[in-house]
């Protein structure tokens, strides 16, 4: 002979409705730093063209506010336009010159606040040879003195962000919040949890 015997789940469900909320909300901390370091979409950073010494700036320094596409592309100079995506730099060149002689001639992109790696040059801008280009923890310079251009010379720059491979992607959390989300749903659902005890002299 047997007897089922049940226990009401209201107590062991407040604990795993808690549990629960934590988890979540530990993710959605989780998920806003992962898009906070992804790269420089929307920081705002500066853009000019420095002759004769770095720090000098010339023609047209703007400040941008970073954003994918060429929404945000600014001339800083009569001979270039630049755009600033999350993760690169394109410039693309106008006219038929040579960069005149000095320490140095060319573009600086400064107040960076994200930690930037894996730098790569991708561009037919004549004798151009990575020692000209440079980084700091703040600013990226390209120096171009001596180099010729015309109309369909360009340049780009593309990096990764150091900060964004240390954060999981958003898409595992999202999936992750989801379990617990069904988890707690089926539980929900079907509360009522029925155990089968064995009476003395059962057989």
């Amino acid at each position: 002979m047997a007897q089922y015997v049940h226990n009401s789940p209201s107590i062991k469900w407040r604990g795993v409705e808690k549990t629960m909320k934590k988890l979540l909300g530990f993710m959605f901390v989780l998920l806003s730093a992962g898009t906070a370091n992804a790269g420089l979409l929307g920081d705002t950073v500066r853009v000019a063209h420095n002759w004769s010494t770095l720090g000098t700036e010339i023609y047209t320094p703007m400040d941008v506010v970073v954003a994918n596409g060429f929404g945000d592309a600014v001339s800083v100079t009569p001979y270039y336009y630049v755009n600033v995506d999350d993760l690169s730099v394109f410039v693309g060149f106008s006219g038929v010159d040579t960069w005149s002689y000095g320490a140095f001639n060319g573009l600086v992109v400064s107040d960076i606040d994200s930690p930037l790696t894996d730098f790569d040059v991708i561009t037919n801008l004549s004798a151009w040879n990575d020692s000209r280009f440079t980084s700091t923890s703040d600013s990226l310079m390209f120096n171009w003195y001596g180099l010729s251009f015309d109309r369909n010379t360009f340049f780009q720059l593309t990096f990764a962000d150091a900060s964004s491979s240390q954060v999981p992607a958003p898409a595992s959390f999202a999936l992750f919040g989801l379990g617990l989300l069904g988890l707690g749903l089926a539980r929900r659902k079907n509360p009522w949890r029925f155990k089968l005890k064995a009476v003395q002299g059962y057989r």
